[in-house]
């Protein structure tokens, strides 16, 4: 008997599934909700049911979570004998759970591969965020660089309608257009038509998925590596659905290649990924000297969610009642910037805070050989590129407790780290350096030596070459 195919939630989530579930001419069963006033009402003309209905069934449902409170209703379920192989995840239309579930009729959605004689690549990278100037997306561009080299013919792989902020041009862009309003079966259409014999995933969604399903049920012998540069539970999730069809996962910290092993994924289909971060074999960094302000710097995104550049204001207001003497040096921009500078200039810390904008990749040793201390606050990365170059020019990094720093601060030797949200801790260690200025070179010149020792392991052509073939 064919099981009927349950929504758990028939409110915004729910009807986005529907939507996705309609343009593949599918269709859900029924809805279910908690709430009872729902209870024998329509949404776009599925009924709903009490929970009870669906408890009756038993083995006779696959239910799909489509709300925001997954762990809660997974546990109403299973208290309930819903089998655990029958409770999907599909809390958004990427989800890699239900995409997964539904492999197989994604599958036959996609056209076949265009006729010989288009542009046919060998390697695809995965550039889901677009052309901006991310940690991802500048190893992207260099990895291009590595695969020129190679005379691999490869490509970037993005959405159509995705950032284009950096138009780079190591190797061309294939974009993904939505001729069929199906992000994920137009993304499997293009890695098609593309002939790539290997896609290279930076993240966990359409370019993964599709992939992976192409793996799965049309070409076994696409290779699918996934390079896992954060830390954020949705990576997790999505390769440990996706691990059949991978066949190798680079890990860029020790932390993130631990929590990847601990959700079950083969030690044995992971590899560590380091990038060379140019470095002078002498230093040629200046400190300032007791009786001049501390130079702070901060590189990136300028946006609360993952980097908080909100705290970077609270940890100003604490150097600024320990009587620091500093000048914080902001490089970057995102969609905080504004509400940034107005909080500045509520604060009186416009004497405090510099404002630099974006500024040119090849700028960036500059900026840094400038800064006396680089500064993060972030809640969770992968290996920072920005981190790593701060201390490749000698900039002394306190930073936050996220992944990767472990593996590069060595604490009280070359750096310092607080616990994430710990501003007090930052604030402190700050005023430790401004007061103890001998320091600054002593760490920063540790942190270049860092830098330097990890260049020597970073992966190389022929690092490359062998896992392409």
């Amino acid at each position: 008997m064919k099981k009927k195919q349950i929504f758990w939630g028939s409110g915004k989530t729910g009807r986005e599934v529907l939507s996705l579930w309609k343009k593949l001419n599918m269709r859900p069963d029924y809805f279910c909700d908690n709430g009872q006033s729902l209870w024998g009402s329509e949404t776009e003309g599925v009924k709903i049911l009490a929970p009870q209905e669906v408890y009756d069934w038993k083995n006779q449902v696959t239910v799909f979570i489509t709300c925001g409170r997954y762990e809660e209703v997974r546990a109403q379920l299973l208290g309930n004998g819903i089998p655990e192989t029958e409770i999907v995840r599909a809390d958004d239309t990427r989800t890699p759970e239900m995409l997964c579930r539904m492999s197989g009729i994604l599958s036959r959605c996609v056209s076949p591969a265009s006729p010989a004689g288009e542009e046919r690549y060998k390697c695809l990278v995965d550039l889901s965020g677009g052309m901006v100037l991310g940690g991802v997306e500048r190893w992207s561009y260099s990895f291009a660089g590595t695969l020129n080299a190679l005379n691999i013919r490869s490509a970037y792989i993005l959405p159509s309608f995705c950032e284009r902020k950096t138009a780079d041009s190591t190797i061309p862009a294939e974009f993904v257009e939505h001729r069929k309003g199906v992000e994920i079966t137009d993304t499997m259409e293009k890695i098609l038509q593309s002939g790539a014999e290997t896609v290279v995933c930076n993240f966990p969604f359409e370019i993964m998925a599709g992939a992976c399903i192409i793996k799965k049920h049309i070409n076994p012998g696409l290779r699918v590596i996934a390079v896992l540069h954060n830390d954020e539970e949705i990576y997790y999730r999505a390769l440990k659905t996706w691990e059949p069809y991978i066949d190798v996962c680079l890990t860029i910290s020790t932390r993130i290649k631990n929590v990847l092993w601990e959700t079950g994924f083969p030690r044995r289909k992971t590899k560590e990924l380091y990038w060379k971060i140019p470095c002078n074999k002498e230093s040629r960094h200046s400190y300032s000297p007791a009786g001049c302000p501390l130079n702070i710097g901060y590189a990136g995104r300028i946006s609360v969610r993952q980097k908080r550049a909100d705290l970077l204001l609270e940890v100003c207001e604490k150097l600024r009642e320990r009587q620091v003497d500093f000048v914080m040096n902001i490089a970057g921009s995102g969609d905080y910037e504004e509400e940034l500078k107005r909080q500045i200039r509520e604060r009186g810390l416009g004497d405090r805070i510099n404002f630099m904008g974006e500024i040119a990749h090849g700028q960036i040793p500059a900026f840094w050989e400038r800064q006396d201390i680089c500064i993060s606050c972030s809640e969770w990365e992968g290996h920072s590129i920005s981190h790593s170059e701060a201390m490749a020019a000698g900039a002394v990094p306190v930073l936050t407790d996220t992944s990767g720093a472990g593996d590069d601060v060595e604490e009280g030797v070359n750096g310092y780290v607080a616990a994430v949200g710990d501003v007090e801790a930052l604030a402190e260690h700050i005023r430790h350096l401004h007061e103890h200025r001998e320091l600054l070179c002593r760490m920063g010149n540790r942190s270049m030596e860092k830098i330097r020792t990890r260049n020597r392991k970073t992966e190389s052509g022929e690092y490359w070459k062998a896992l392409l073939e």
